[in-house]
């Protein structure tokens, strides 16, 4: 009988979870093997003590490691921070580790240096424990998170940032979207709980899944019943519902931005309609096209996949299937994610503030080409799963500012990041708006039905 393959040592698992997460950090350009679950917990841990390692470097060392190194120290200083072993065992793991990641690196002759610099970090940093509490209190360790992002949240929302910053810090559970002709919400918890898993409801489709498992363990996951997406996501169904049952047939609906495929499927899967989604990356179609295999029985539209720039006017008359106008155009727009962290830390160290500018100018292009695709009674809704209010409010207000044609409809407007599953509110931090196309019968008609919808900033949506 053959033995079970033996685990790998930890300084193995240490030093693979920080070459992941040093490509995440660098933008993830190229393919690397995906992680063991016992490396992917390392990463998940790690990325979030991105910031602290920053700012512990900067204290302990006089200039910050190449990224492999940083974020061995940040896997490291959080599986001390979270007793994940005793400190001594992780220390020599870790300087195991980093032995292994320079002979990695053919850089063997430095092995020894490097794994001196982080014995010595490590135990720098146990030696004076108070210093160590106070590395986490300074803002970029605190919310893991650079200056200029975590000023911008502070700007825009002034006290009520702090709360912003820490749900968006705070790592987030495994949520999923119940398809609703299948499964009801207390029948699926229950199936859970039959399992060892327990469910909260967290929205009319959602339940978040404790403890978070492997997708192939979701009761109903593989028949496509139940798929993985955050509660704010979700929002969008009852969006086109409401158009559904205003047109009353079923609806010609572009998905512009359509890839990772979460909302797509989510409409097919909730109303009768044609669906075009569209992506300007041939390997996101790719993986949406195989997704959809699972999800496709359970779901009451077709898809048309196809590979283009919308911004593109020569690409739309490349693909003649494309109808002359939608009843429905969902933009799910290019944004920073900014809303999204706790699921994704690593997006923070990825943005600056010129990556912020282009993507608002991208969303601008994109709602005014788009528009020009809407006959008179359609609808867009814009959507970004971003906090930030130049990929949010401003860009609706500048919008209508722009468009005499369009007017203001009902929508969840600002959503904002929250993490208490238990209590029915976890959600990531997400932005809606929606617009009806109107006939323009003068100059000045648009504009005062702009000054009409917008009631301030209170108003219903």
């Amino acid at each position: 009988m053959a033995r079970p393959a033996a685990s790998p040592p930890l300084s193995a698992n240490f030093a693979a979870a920080a070459q992941a997460i040093a490509h995440r950090m660098s933008g993830g350009q190229g393919s690397v093997a995906p992680p063991s679950p016992s490396v992917m917990d390392l990463v998940y841990r790690g990325s979030r003590y991105w910031g602290l390692a920053q700012v512990r470097c900067g204290r302990l060392a006089k200039q910050t490691p190449d990224p492999t190194i940083l974020a061995l120290l940040a896997v490291t200083w959080a599986a001390l921070d979270q007793n994940f072993r005793e400190p001594h065992v992780i220390v020599d793991e870790a300087v195991a580790a980093a032995k292994r990641l320079a002979q990695a690196a053919r850089r063997s002759t430095a092995a020894q240096k490097i794994s001196g610099f982080v014995n010595a970090l490590l135990r720098a940093s146990l030696s004076d424990p108070a210093a160590s509490a106070k590395d986490h209190q300074t803002p970029t360790a605190r919310w893991n998170a650079p200056a200029w992002w975590i000023d911008r949240i502070a700007s825009d929302y002034g006290e009520g940032s702090i709360t912003i910053l820490n749900a968006l810090a705070t790592r987030a559970p495994l949520t999923v979207r119940l398809c609703e002709h299948h499964l009801s919400l207390q029948g699926f918890i229950d199936q859970l709980r039959e399992t060892g898993l327990s469910g909260h409801q967290v929205g009319r489709r959602a339940v978040v899944i404790e403890p978070a498992v492997p997708v192939k363990k979701i009761p109903g996951f593989s028949e496509g019943w139940v798929s993985v997406q955050d509660s704010a996501a979700q929002h969008v169904i009852d969006l086109a519902q409401d158009l559904n049952q205003r047109i009353g047939r079923p609806l010609k609906i572009l998905d512009a931005c359509a890839a990772p495929g979460g909302k797509t499927f989510a409409l097919a899967q909730s109303l009768q309609a044609k669906i075009w989604a569209t992506d300007v990356s041939a390997s996101r179609i790719k993986r949406m096209q195989e997704d959809w295999a699972r999800v496709a029985p359970a779901a009451q539209s077709s898809v048309t996949f196809l590979l283009m720039d919308v911004l593109d006017d020569q690409a739309w008359e490349e693909h003649p299937t494309l109808p002359d106008a939608f009843d429905l155009i969902l933009l799910d727009a290019p944004c920073t994610g900014s809303g999204i962290t706790r699921r994704r830390p690593e997006i923070a160290w990825r943005r600056d503030q010129a990556s912020l500018k282009a993507v608002v100018d991208t969303q601008r292009r994109l709602l005014d080409t788009l528009w020009r695709r809407l006959p008179p009674g359609g609808e867009l809704i814009f959507v970004t799963c971003s906090v930030f209010l130049a990929e949010g409010e401003a860009q609706e207000s500048a919008f209508l500012g722009r468009t005499p044609d369009a007017r203001r409809r009902s929508s969840p407007g600002r959503i904002l990041p929250a993490t208490d599953a238990e209590c029915g509110n976890d959600q990531d931090g997400f932005f809606y708006a929606r617009f009806e196309k109107q006939k323009h019968d003068g100059p000045d008609a648009g504009v005062a039905r702009h000054r009409h919808a917008d009631v301030g900033p209170g108003r219903a949506r």
